[in-house]
């Protein structure tokens, strides 16, 4: 077996490695279940932003609490033998691979690109609401598992003191929608609109000269309306950008053969308390 991480979880080795983060496959010890622990690097564990940032990570996913990001079991400060603290999150282990991978080989069908784009908007109206945004929306951070689409990686995710407002162009929300139709357009054209620019990093919206190509011409069968609203997310202007929910409820409503789903977006959800 691998290191024990609190008299609890048992590291049996690593599955994905970030800039300041390594993530394992670990063992729960008290429930005998399989789990991902996502550790602060060593060498800046005695970094406080470092530290503070792992902290708000964990307390942001489990704030959300939707189907389509992964659960959060447990966090705090691990104990090195040199009494250095280690920040860590216990979290839902995912069986699947990122959007990344599958994006390699090519543009998805149309129907699939709009039933993930539909999720993710979905998480992002549910966090819009709950005064989160994402900021790092873009296709390594979406998981294509077993139990379906999962939103991960709230490492750079932003709060508000109250839930983001719902108008169209409100704030930093804006630019998470702008990233779901950069992530639609990649999704059902295999290529990003904007060469040499990622999708979901830094907003781009403010920087670029001119608005994104149309994503459609070129796929065939896909309906006019994904078109529009793919092209409505990447509005240069904030303001001209449909909200989340706006989006998650039109990505929802096309029909492609599948069971209607009811998004959790328009579902009655108590906001946290204070």
């Amino acid at each position: 077996m691998g290191t024990a991480l609190v008299r609890r979880y048992v590291l049996l080795g690593p599955i994905a490695r970030g800039g300041v983060s390594m993530v394992y496959q670990a063992v729960d010890t008290h429930s005998a279940e399989n789990r991902a622990v996502k550790v602060l690097a060593p060498a800046i564990a005695d970094n406080p932003r470092a530290r503070g940032n792992v902290r708000r990570e964990a307390i942001i996913t489990d704030r959300l609490r939707h189907p389509s990001v992964p659960r959060v079991y447990d966090y705090g400060d691990a104990p090195l033998p040199d009494g250095t603290l280690l920040p860590y999150v216990v979290l839902e282990l995912l069986s699947g691979l990122p959007l990344a991978v599958r994006l390699a080989s090519g543009p998805l069908p149309w129907r699939e690109a709009v039933r993930i784009a539909a999720t993710v908007a979905d998480v992002l109206a549910v966090a819009h609401r709950r005064g989160v945004v994402h900021g790092d929306v873009r296709p390594e951070n979406v998981m294509v598992t077993r139990a379906g689409i999962k939103i991960i990686d709230f490492g750079l995710a932003t709060t508000v003191d109250t839930p983001a407002p719902r108008g169209p162009g409100a704030g930093q929300p804006a630019d998470d929608v702008y990233a779901l139709g950069v992530l639609l357009y990649q999704m059902v054209t295999g290529r990003s609109p904007y060469p040499g620019v990622r999708a979901g990093g830094p907003p781009t919206a403010v920087r670029l000269p001119a608005l994104a190509p149309a994503p459609v011409l070129a796929v065939p069968g896909l309906p006019p309306e994904i078109a529009d609203l793919c092209r409505a997310c990447m509005a240069k202007r904030a303001a001209d950008r449909p909200t989340s929910t706006a989006v998650a409820l039109a990505l929802w409503s096309i029909p492609d053969g599948a069971r209607a789903a009811v998004p959790v977006a328009r579902r009655r959800i108590p906001l946290p308390s204070a």
